[in-house]
């Protein structure tokens, strides 16, 4: 059930300290300065969708600050993500500023300091998530934290109306909870891949990074394609596979390991999903673009410890 906390329901001379609380309890440890001198107004409506936490924030002109000293005092390790729906907002974090206006979408790491500045009344939903959902760790986020997603161009276009659809009501999806967040965090992992297209010639970590997150998010797209393959994979990135081998070999794995993960986890949650009786094991695999059923029963139970078919029956046993 959605938690509503309002600072109407206080007196005007308690609803700062109240409000200070209120958005540390619902996300990280932060300083909120109010920008009136008028009685505060703040209301926040928060949710959960699987790993996801959502909130929609509706508030007076304010200033949140997440601090050095803040950070040192909370090990939380999220990234948080804005989208506008009233007034606008300015987001500042490792070294960059945007300003938003509504649909637009912005990211920024609790683990770093940053600064959110809403001169103005404003409306915003915020969605909490681990590093993980979006296939980032906090090394790797500084890359498009403070940056303006825009909500009528590229993958933005698609993820602005979605994560407001998702915000609004989503209790009405709380059978597919933990799907929808991975969902969630696909669709932001693909948007930030986008955005990391234009990195400066000069800087040659940044065109490795770039070129990764780009494959990874090819990958993604093309799962269900049993001849997806390294080779395939370098050709359409216009590198030799010997680059991009060096590039999963960074990160502590492989171009066929990631694959076989990635369809992996697919099939998983095709196994455990609302329409798993509706399917065959096999034709599960297929979907993913594993064909040989033996192969995929092998690799499955070595992966999670039970062949697909029990995998399955422990699941809907529960």
């Amino acid at each position: 059930m959605a938690v509503v906390l309002r600072t109407q329901d206080h007196a005007a001379a308690d609803r700062r300290a109240f409000w200070q609380d209120v958005v540390c309890d619902s996300f990280v440890p932060v300083h909120v300065k109010s920008l009136t001198d008028e009685p505060f107004h703040g209301r926040i409506q928060a949710d959960r969708l699987g790993a996801v936490q959502i909130a929609e924030v509706v508030a007076d002109p304010s200033q949140v600050d997440r601090t050095p000293r803040l950070i040192t005092r909370s090990d939380a390790e999220f990234l948080l993500v804005g989208v506008i729906q009233g007034g606008s907002a300015l987001i500042q974090q490792d070294g960059r500023e945007a300003e938003l206006h509504p649909g637009d979408i912005a990211c920024y790491d609790t683990t770093r300091p940053y600064t959110l500045m809403c001169h103005e009344g404003f409306s915003m939903l915020e969605f909490m998530l681990p590093h993980r959902l979006t296939h980032l760790d906090s090394g790797q986020t500084g890359e498009v934290t403070a940056t303006r997603f825009s909500a009528t161009e590229g993958v933005g276009a698609l993820v602005s109306p979605f994560l407001t659809r998702l915000a609004k009501r989503p209790r009405d999806y709380a059978d597919s909870a933990e799907s929808l967040a991975r969902t969630t965090g696909d669709l932001l992992a693909t948007m930030f891949a986008e955005r990391c297209t234009r990195p400066s010639r000069d800087d040659a970590h940044a065109v490795r990074r770039t070129t990764f997150l780009r494959i990874r998010a090819y990958i993604d797209q093309n799962l269900g394609d049993p001849d997806l393959s390294p080779a395939q994979i370098a050709k359409a990135h216009h590198i030799s596979l010997r680059y991009a081998q060096k590039l999963f070999a960074e990160e502590q794995t492989t171009i066929t390991a990631w694959i076989r993960q990635r369809r992996l986890e697919g099939c998983r949650r095709d196994l455990t999903g609302p329409f798993a009786a509706g399917r065959t094991v096999a034709s599960t695999a297929a979907r993913w673009g594993l064909l040989d059923p033996a192969h995929f029963s092998r690799v499955f139970k070595s992966a999670y410890g039970l062949s697909p078919v029990d995998y399955r029956a422990a699941h809907s046993e529960k």
